[in-house]
């Protein structure tokens, strides 16, 4: 069964409710950018998620800062990273690399 019928009236599309109602949509009409990709229980927690993210820093207490190795974590990983990216395949010039030789 189709859940969507273009009705002959034009450009108004008939979608089928939960019911087996027709509801009627015209995609004309502007519809919010959370209506049109969220539904509204996700734009409620999102907004929830970004309420907290503003007053929960103002609220709690601040931290210690972490220790240097904590710190130093993220440097490592970016000088693998770019270690990984600037050494050559294994190979020749215009050879294709096996995809182990990377392990």
């Amino acid at each position: 069964m189709p859940s969507s019928l273009t009705s002959p009236g034009g450009g108004r599309t008939a979608h089928l409710d939960v019911d087996g109602r027709r509801k009627y949509h015209d995609p004309s009409t502007p519809r919010g950018f959370c209506a049109k990709y969220f539904s509204v229980e996700s734009c409620l927690l999102l907004a929830l998620i970004t309420v907290l993210l503003l007053v929960l820093p103002l609220v709690l207490p601040p931290l210690p800062p972490p220790p240097l190795v904590v710190l130093l974590v993220p440097v490592a990983l970016m000088a693998v990273l770019l270690a990984m990216a600037l050494t050559p395949a294994a190979g020749g010039r215009n050879e294709v690399a096996d995809p182990a030789s990377y392990l």
